[in-house]
């Protein structure tokens, strides 16, 4: 999968964890984080981070298997002009720590898009 070159102040990133033999409603939700008022360092922070995590990324039907979880990255891009979206899965035993850690401090999303 190709790196993101940039990640532009209208993106919107929705993160899951999902996966394994227990469900738990409130870790199962999409952690939400929107970059509209971000600096421009830290939207490029978390560009590289998600780059970081790309070599790991793996197809839907592979991830999950038997009791392993996984991050699904959704990043939604949407302008006057365009709409675009990209969809990444990272096994949770692969998944760098900042990842974890975004998940962790992101905003759930009480009202999922799916």
């Amino acid at each position: 999968m190709k790196p993101l070159d940039s990640l532009e102040s209208n993106a919107v990133i929705e993160i899951y964890r999902e996966g394994g033999i227990a469900f738990i409603p409130k870790l199962s939700g999409p952690r939400r984080v929107e970059l509209a008022g971000m600096s421009d360092d830290k939207r490029q922070q978390i560009c590289q981070l998600i780059n970081q995590a790309m070599p790991f990324a793996q197809e839907k039907e592979n991830a999950g298997r038997g009791d392993q979880r996984y991050f699904r990255i959704e990043i939604y891009v949407e302008s006057a002009e365009h709409s675009a979206s990209l969809v990444v899965i990272i096994p949770e035993t692969e998944a760098p720590e900042a990842l974890v850690n975004l998940w962790k401090q992101a905003q759930p999303d009480d009202h999922p898009s799916e």
